[in-house]
């Protein structure tokens, strides 16, 4: 494996801070540390800090939330990430039903790949799970998405004993609907580190813990490795997750994400009480409340940006952060890495 000199990062952007749902793996602020309810990006801002990343050659974004189908100038966002920041990629991810309404706009302004989220086609469960009962319309964005064209992906965490055995089913509702990604994420215990969590509502609701929900994503794929006609590894990004893709008779790709498969760390993980962790450096978030934010779990190595969108030290401030991956190198797991029920 290289030592990672030349790769880039994701570049994600939680729109938002709140999503009104509360799903028992995720957290308030979903991919953002302890932000405040009510936050958002002003799209000035967000062109300004997207424009300074692309400018290091990062040509693809990712946005997330919070949900951007919550977020009322999404597209204008999108259109002038296309034509004022130039970036190739625009990659959505929503779990919400209102971005079905919104994906046919979305998709002209330049949407590249829609993504939502599908843990299960029971609507109890989806109900129990995030704690909306909903189903019925987030099924019916996700066709809306699908209609559009443009490439849709699922993603769905799988939970040992909470979806795990519908997941052939899941598998083939996807085919039939047209969907060209689903992909399978295994439970990570880092989700319950960190500043905030939403794992006391699993605590509440099931009894259970964040490892409790493990499952070890090798047996599913040998599970389904039968019904490939194709299998790859495949990145996320530069910085990613080395991932299996099998390409099913379809032609839907069945992308597994294994947290033991191993992660990208540099300098900055140094010293960090919760390293190795799964997230590792795969991505540079912008936070809704205007930082540039390194991992999933530390608000204390995130970097404010407000000053430097006043004071002209912006690209800067980017600049040095996208420095901390210059250096990274793979890493294997380590036995706190892994996840298996103790």
């Amino acid at each position: 494996m290289d030592d990672g000199k030349g790769r880039l990062p994701q570049f994600r952007v939680t729109l938002n801070a709140r999503c009104g749902r509360a799903c028992f793996f995720c957290r308030p602020s979903g991919e953002a540390i302890a932000t405040a309810a009510g936050a958002e990006l002003a799209v000035d801002d967000l062109i300004r800090t997207a424009s300074a990343v692309r400018a290091h050659g990062v040509d693809g974004i990712k946005l997330t939330g919070g949900d951007p189908a919550l977020y009322g100038p999404l597209e204008e966002a999108v259109g002038r990430l296309r034509t004022e920041a130039g970036f190739t990629s625009i990659e959505l991810i929503s779990r919400h039903p209102l971005i079905g309404d919104r994906a046919k706009g979305l998709a002209e302004l330049g949407v590249t790949v829609f993504n939502m989220s599908v843990d299960t086609l029971d609507p109890e469960l989806h109900h129990e799970i995030c704690g909306v009962d909903d189903l019925p319309e987030v099924l019916h964005a996700l066709g809306q998405c699908v209609a559009t064209g443009v490439p849709t992906k699922v993603n769905t965490v799988v939970m040992s004993g909470v979806n795990d055995a519908e997941l052939p089913g899941l598998v083939e509702y996807c085919e039939d609907l047209g969907v060209r990604t689903l992909k399978f994420l295994d439970v990570i215990k880092d989700l319950d580190g960190g500043t905030e969590s939403f794992a006391r509502r699993l605590a509440i609701r099931r009894g259970s813990t964040l490892p409790d929900l493990y499952l070890p994503l090798a047996e599913l794929t040998a599970r389904f490795r039968a019904r490939a006609s194709r299998e790859e590894t495949r990145s996320q990004g530069g910085l990613g997750h080395p991932m299996t893709v099998l390409v099913l008779g379809s032609g839907m790709e069945l992308v597994v994400k294994d947290s033991t498969a191993g992660a990208w760390y540099g300098d900055i993980c140094g010293g960090c009480p919760l390293y190795p962790c799964h997230d590792a450096l795969m991505a540079l978030r912008l936070t809704a409340d205007l930082r540039l934010q390194f991992c999933l779990l530390r608000e204390d190595i995130s970097i404010p940006l407000a000053d430097g969108l006043s004071d002209g030290t912006l690209e800067e401030l980017v600049a040095g952060a996208l420095g901390e991956y210059a250096g990274a190198s793979f890493r294997t797991p380590t036995p706190r890495l892994e996840v298996l029920k103790s």
